[in-house]
């Protein structure tokens, strides 16, 4: 996990040094990782048990330290009201979208 961690982690930064916008950097890598996670549970299901040790290397590790649940709260408390509640209310539909799309996808539907 921690070999994932790792990656994941400097993905995350590279993008946020890529994004001018640390708000849209965060919005993306968490929307992106969403969208993978969804992807990979039915594809290493698929796979069968032997890929199921992929799980800890990239689903927890990997997409668990790329997307960042703290930055995003960190950035909700130093927003004013209205726009931290647009913001994760956003960050969350989309989230949740991205999720169903990629676990659609991950099925081969």
């Amino acid at each position: 996990m921690f070999i994932g961690g790792g990656f994941g982690a400097g993905a995350r930064a590279a993008i946020a040094s890529l994004v001018s916008g640390t708000l849209w950097a965060t919005f993306g890598v968490n929307i992106v990782g969403a969208y993978a996670l969804g992807y990979l549970l039915p594809r290493l299901r698929l796979a069968g048990r032997s890929r199921m040790i992929s799980l800890p290397l990239l689903g927890v590790g990997f997409l668990g330290a790329f997307t960042t649940f703290s930055t995003f709260a960190v950035q909700l408390w130093h927003m004013p009201l209205l726009l931290s509640v647009t913001y994760a209310a956003a960050t969350v539909a989309s989230g949740v979208v991205a999720g169903a799309v990629g676990l659609r996808q991950g099925r081969g539907r």
